[in-house]
């Protein structure tokens, strides 16, 4: 009787362990209410070489609109003429190039990389008004191509433009559709290229404050964050091997050793 009180005990203890809910799926479970974490600061995305921009200049000249927004033109067959296509279908875009620079109309090059969006906007007013080719100019800076991945355990995995100046890891995994149920929450891996070089940030989302502070928080262009799948997931890619991690398993296991033991000392 001794052996099968000891089964019914383990068997009772499986099914507590089973019902146990689990700490490692949550955000930042350390976080109360009303407390403050400092955030890294930043002023916003900063351009690089290889960044493509749409700079639209709005002067009251339509004629100096044309030149300096560089209109997209393509030529009719049969014409000699080369048709303007601004008014419909915008302007094409500027790239950065090795240097930082953008070449821009009747101003030449101008130092982008380092900048924000806002600042090489103030930057092109400013030089526009020194050189005397506009000085009532209203100069807009969009991004064309700067953007980042998410892979791994999420719902929908892929490659997002940014639509604001700053994106931390948070928004840019809800722009995802979340982390699946499956996804490791205390090593998030944010991949970052600088020059010829990439850094790994590993973060940690049940640590709020820890989170907040590493330098992969604020995600920049290029970045890529891949979501590790836990253990269980990780079981999946061989046959039968979350078999003895199902409660079920145990208790069909127990079920039976009860039997067994019943049968032989009774």
């Amino acid at each position: 009787m001794k052996i099968k009180n000891l089964l019914m005990v383990g068997c009772a203890a499986l099914l507590l362990a089973s019902c146990a809910t689990p700490k490692n799926i949550t955000y930042f479970p350390d976080t109360e209410n009303g407390e403050v974490f400092t955030v890294n600061a930043i002023k916003g995305i900063t351009l690089k070489p290889g960044d493509k921009l749409s700079i639209i200049v709005h002067t009251k000249s339509i004629e100096l609109n044309n030149v300096l927004n560089m209109p997209v033109t393509s030529q009719v067959i049969g014409y000699q003429e080369t048709q303007s296509l601004y008014q419909s279908q915008g302007t094409s875009g500027y790239t950065i190039d090795a240097e930082g620079n953008i070449d821009f109309p009747l101003i030449g090059m101008v130092k982008a990389e380092g900048l924000t969006r806002t600042e090489l906007a103030a930057s092109l007013k400013r030089i526009l008004t020194e050189k005397q080719v506009a000085i009532d100019a209203v100069v807009t800076v969009e991004y064309m191509n700067l953007g980042y991945a998410v892979l791994g355990e999420v719902r929908n995995p892929g490659y997002f433009k940014f639509t604001t100046d700053k994106c931390d890891l948070l928004q840019a995994i809800s722009r995802a559709g979340d982390l699946l149920i499956t996804g490791e929450r205390y090593n998030v891996k944010v991949v970052r290229t600088i020059g010829d070089k990439q850094e790994t940030y590993v973060i940690n989302m049940q640590d709020h404050k820890a989170m907040v502070a590493s330098p992969g928080y604020y995600i920049q262009q290029n970045d890529v964050i891949y979501v590790e799948p836990n253990k269980f997931k990780k079981r999946q890619s061989t046959a039968n091997a979350n078999q003895f991690a199902n409660p079920s398993f145990w208790l069909s296991a127990i079920s039976v050793l009860t039997t067994i033991a019943v049968l032989v000392f009774k």
